[in-house]
């Protein structure tokens, strides 16, 4: 296979990758807190994000240049949080804790789905990578509704600090 296609193969792999990870759910409505269906799948989406960094790592094509074999360690970086922290989430699911107590571990997890993306722009994706993409995907939109707010929910923040008085 030329280069060139490799090259194409590995890029088109890791925008799916940023693809299948952009979050639809957060755009969807607000379910019920269900932390049975919650925990499965979390639980499923840090064995597939295991499987994809597996993936990753195993794919031998390394590019030529500086600057693209750079993008591809740093993409291979990314997933790499990705599976931690999407461990962490299982995890705490799996231990009990509620909506409340994982929220912060999910925002962490969308963080690193966008620092993916990001890093993936240039990168091609192989069709066994994508797939786990496309998996991780449909699993991540399968979470966000359970971390949207419902319509109509106030949030108890702290209010805003008063303005200084003008002098």
């Amino acid at each position: 296979m030329h280069f060139s296609q490799r090259l194409g193969l590995a890029r088109g792999a890791m925008v799916a990758l940023s693809l299948c990870l952009v979050a639809r759910g957060a755009f969807a409505e607000a379910v019920a807190w269900d932390q049975k269906e919650v925990t499965r799948l979390a639980v499923e989406l840090a064995k597939e994000l295991r499987g994809l960094h597996v993936a990753v790592r195993r794919n031998p094509r390394v590019p030529p240049t500086t600057l693209q074999r750079r993008v591809l360690y740093q993409a291979r970086e990314d997933v790499r949080f990705l599976v931690n922290v999407s461990q962490r989430l299982a995890s705490q699911l799996q231990a009990g804790e509620d909506k409340d107590a994982t929220l912060p571990t999910f925002r962490r997890l969308q963080m690193f789905r966008r620092d993916a993306e990001q890093s993936a722009r240039s990168l091609d994706i192989q069709k066994p990578i994508l797939e786990r993409v496309e998996n991780a995907r449909a699993l991540v939109d399968q979470l966000a509704p359970f971390y949207e707010d419902a319509p109509g929910a106030t949030r108890t923040e702290a209010p805003a600090p008063a303005p200084a008085p003008a002098q």
